[in-house]
């Protein structure tokens, strides 16, 4: 038997390197990859959901809000503006940028809010808080649950709830959700 020498094993040894990846190195690769993109679907679809629940949760406070303005306007939101709403702590504070007299409310999706007053029954008789830039996907999980928030929601130029007494249009949110695609503008009217 023939010795080896110190450059043959040498040589053994470096066409052992140069192998490549073996199979299974290449299926671990494959599923660590897999987990890693699951995980950041479901991650992204738990903080989807964290945005809808502090939406719900900030639509809450905008409804008590305007039933304590309402309450001491007698009902009358005339002249009512986004700037007058900031001023006022309507808004979380964190949301509004801007000095006074050019204030800007931006929500989640860094989309605007904006305040104005509307007619749900009589002229000036609720403020409609109107949201831009909120993504299909949360616009029909937040208009479905705002119901008993909003005495009116429109998705685009679509009403999809008439009056504080009427249901959802569920067809119709859905629809008019997808066609806005990541850029809905949902408008809630509420009143005192």
């Amino acid at each position: 038997m023939k010795k080896m020498t110190n450059v043959a094993r040498m040589k053994r040894t470096n066409l052992k390197k140069q192998a490549g990846i073996s199979n299974i190195q290449i299926m671990v690769g494959v599923l660590i990859s897999a987990i890693l993109i699951l995980g950041g679907i479901g991650l992204m679809r738990y903080i989807d959901k964290a945005k809808v629940n502090n939406d719900l949760n900030e639509l809450s406070e905008l409804k008590a809000a305007t039933v304590s303005y309402g309450s001491k306007h007698g009902g009358n939101f005339a002249g009512f503006t986004t700037e007058l709403g900031a001023g006022l702590d309507f808004f979380n504070p964190t949301r509004v940028t801007g000095a006074a007299g050019a204030r800007v409310v931006m929500n989640q999706w860094k989309g605007a809010i904006t305040v104005a007053p509307t007619t749900l029954s009589l002229a000036n008789d609720s403020l409609a808080y109107t949201y831009t830039g909120v993504p299909s996907s949360a616009c029909k999980d937040i208009v479905m649950q705002a119901g008993s928030i909003a005495g009116g929601i429109s998705v685009g130029t679509t009403t999809v709830k008439a009056s504080p007494v009427a249901a959802i249009n569920e067809a119709s949110t859905i629809t008019a959700c997808d066609a806005a695609a990541d850029n809905a503008q949902i408008t809630y009217a509420m009143t005192k």
